[in-house]
């Protein structure tokens, strides 16, 4: 490892407007700028605010400093994955590209058109895609790009566009300059489960940097039955500055709103989500950041490492879907300590075992792993449109989608996507062997759904204030004269409405109703979570404890949401039901209630399982996050993804090695469960 002089001999340029100031650099930038200077292909993991930022721009504007870049050329390209942090990355770096002279810009969905070509450009898939169909020629001088937080990406419909997109950028390069050297990629992360396979799909060749690190941390558990005990939890505690998560859109406007109503001191309450309209949400951030006291209260959208300020103690309503989403939600607060101070809401018993899960899966240095990965073909939907925007002749080809889809692809796959789009009018045959726009893509290019693979779900309609016209947020569907609805925390009636518009005025306080310990986040516990919960219990790796009752039995899997589901559909194909027998039912994710007595799992039965896992293929989709073009498929592709995707394999493993053993039937923690 270089000492600390060779490093500031080898960033002669950046040393003095990245680090001086610090005197020294991170563990994880000692080991993360040699071989990135070096031009390798980089992967670094590090824990969060351990300086992965400036251990990867550094070296990069180091390398590109002597070249003098020219106006107007684009050549370093860094992709977020959310606007917010695009924004933010963007006021971090902007001192130091201005301090060394380069140019830097940032382009999201927020922003406007660039109009010219920075050195440095900030932003996300969905914008680099767009640009790609605009300008494919501003990346023809690019020579390195930045995938940061990576493992939000991988395995992900995003990080397969992100796939696709690097191929096409490699592509467009190689075409303009067939002797050019491949583009230099780095990625970071605070967690990656599997860094080969990650550096595998999309660092070819990269070395692997890893930093050991983490802070404890200090975990108070609340059990709230109303908003009321959140209030009390907060007048009790000495934290000036709190952030709050919730997992959904609804759980933070009832938050919020009961916040400001009831809190017994006088501070600001803020909300945060995605479909907030953008000036609100940089009013939010800008606020919360500049506030010595204050609450804000928020989605997933303040996850990662946006600068709202110091923050001094996070709390949890409900745990979060994943332990990566625990782990970066936790992270943002107490960044000047080496403890963690996080506040558990738990509204059930069920949620307290599984922070205590999550709790104990984070002090362990744990990491999700999200079993085998396979390619969503979904993806290559999108890639056919956006391609097809692209090309000068209005057409594409099938060697074009053969060029930017990994190879375990296989030609057939691509030929079946394009009979299927051909079939439902998206495409259609033109000169022998390329496809024209078909009469239904217009409407995917007017309304701006062209570029994305995020969700699966249209926000339909705009709200405005009905007084200025000024937009407010998005919605999944227009609200009549009227109504009333919560927005950033407060009552707003519905004053007018348009087809694909409303405008609201303030409302009534006293419309806010307490309804948070109703709503049910849309999520499934995943696998790692659910044998966490089994492991804290202390239950063998392989039993499945079953708890007789009422002359059936509760049988624990502790297989996860989406495994839960097709055993339950495994043992029904079993055990049909009858008038006698009635149905096998989930209770929960962690849990069965079957209706008899139940010795032993059923022999296993390759093919049968194969059939019900493709039973369940619509009501598993949502759960299983296959892209928003994943209907597009061919029905029997699709049907094969969403099996390949729920890694039958490995359900297969638990199943075999699973053996029921009979428990007490007033085993409290497991009765805790139920």
């Amino acid at each position: 490892m270089p000492i600390l002089g060779e490093l500031k001999t080898q960033l002669k340029h950046t040393w003095p407007v990245v680090f001086a100031r610090h005197g020294n650099f991170t563990a994880v930038q000692q080991q993360a700028i040699p071989p990135i200077l070096a031009g390798d292909n980089t992967l670094v993991i590090a824990a969060t605010a351990s300086g992965k930022t400036e251990a990867v721009v550094a070296p990069l504007l180091e390398r590109l400093l002597p070249q003098k870049p020219p106006a107007g050329e684009l050549r370093l390209l860094y992709i977020c994955p959310t606007r917010a942090l695009v924004r933010d990355l963007y006021e971090r770096l902007l001192p130091i590209t201005t301090s060394l002279k380069l140019s830097l810009a940032m382009k999201t969905g927020d922003t406007g058109p660039l109009t010219t070509p920075p050195t440095l450009l900030i932003t996300t898939p969905e914008s680099t895609d767009s640009l790609l169909t605009r300008n494919p020629r501003l990346f023809v001088p690019l020579d390195a790009i930045v995938l940061d937080e990576i493992h939000l990406f991988d395995g992900e419909p995003r990080g397969d566009h992100l796939r696709c997109l690097l191929e096409r950028i490699e592509w467009i390069r190689q075409f303009a300059n067939p002797n050019g050297r491949s583009l230099h990629r780095i990625a970071l992360s605070a967690t990656v489960p599997d860094p080969a396979g990650v550096a595998g799909r999309y660092l070819p060749h990269a070395t692997i940097i890893e930093v050991a690190g983490g802070r404890h941390i200090q975990a108070d558990m609340i059990a709230m039955m109303g908003l009321a005990d959140l209030v009390i939890a907060l007048a009790q505690r000495p934290s000036p500055k709190m952030l709050i998560f919730c997992n959904t859109r609804n759980e933070v406007e009832q938050t919020a709103a009961f916040l400001r109503q009831h809190l017994p001191y006088e501070t600001a309450v803020f909300s945060h989500y995605a479909n907030l309209d953008k000036k609100l949400r940089q009013e939010v951030e800008a606020d919360f950041a500049a506030a010595s006291v204050a609450v804000c209260v928020a989605t997933s959208t303040l996850e990662l490492g946006i600068d709202i300020g110091s923050i001094d103690e996070v709390a949890l309503i409900g745990p979060p879907p994943t332990l990566t989403s625990f782990l970066q939600r936790i992270g943002r607060g107490s960044r000047r300590s080496d403890q963690i101070q996080v506040l558990c809401l738990a509204r059930s018993p069920l949620e307290e075992i599984r922070f205590t899960a999550l709790l104990q899966m984070a002090e362990a240095g744990l990491v999700e792993t999200s079993g085998s990965y396979s390619f969503l073909p979904s993806v290559l939907v999108q890639q056919s449109f956006s391609l097809l925007k692209q090309s000068p002749a209005g057409s594409i080809r099938l060697a074009d989608l053969r060029r930017i889809a990994p190879a375990e692809v296989p030609d057939t796959t691509l030929e079946q996507i394009l009979a299927q789009l051909v079939k439902d009018g998206f495409l259609q045959n033109g000169r022998l062997g390329e496809w024209l726009p078909g009469r239904e893509l217009q409407p995917l290019f007017d309304n701006h759904d062209l570029y994305s693979n995020i969700g699966s779900e249209r926000m339909w309609a705009t709200v405005v204030d009905a007084y200025s016209g000024k937009p407010l947020a998005q919605m999944e569907r227009p609200r009549r004269k009227g109504e009333t609805l919560l927005m950033s925390g407060r009552p707003m009636r519905v004053k007018w409405h348009d087809r694909y518009k409303f405008a609201v005025e303030q409302g009534n306080r006293d419309d806010v109703e307490e309804t948070l310990r109703f709503v049910t986040a849309p999520f499934a516990v995943p696998l790692a979570e659910a044998q966490g919960i089994a492991a804290w219990l202390g239950i063998p790796s392989g039993q499945l404890p079953m708890m007789l009752d009422d002359g059936g039995m509760w049988l624990f899997h502790f297989w996860g949401g989406v495994y839960g589901a097709l055993l339950t559909a495994v043992l029904q194909a079993h055990h049909p039901a009858s008038l006698n027998a009635p149905h096998i039912r989930p209770q929960n994710d962690l849990c069965l209630r079957v209706p008899f007595a139940l010795a032993a799992l059923p022999p296993w039965d390759e093919q049968l399982v194969e059939r019900e896992a493709r039973h369940l293929s619509k009501r598993l989709t949502p759960l299983l996050e296959l892209g928003r073009f994943h209907s597009y498929l061919p029905q029997e592709l699709a049907q094969a993804t969403l099996v390949q995707k729920m890694d039958l394999g490995r359900f297969g493993e638990l199943y075999r090695n699973g053996r029921l053993f009979p428990v007490n039937p007033q085993h409290s923690d497991l009765r805790s469960l139920l």
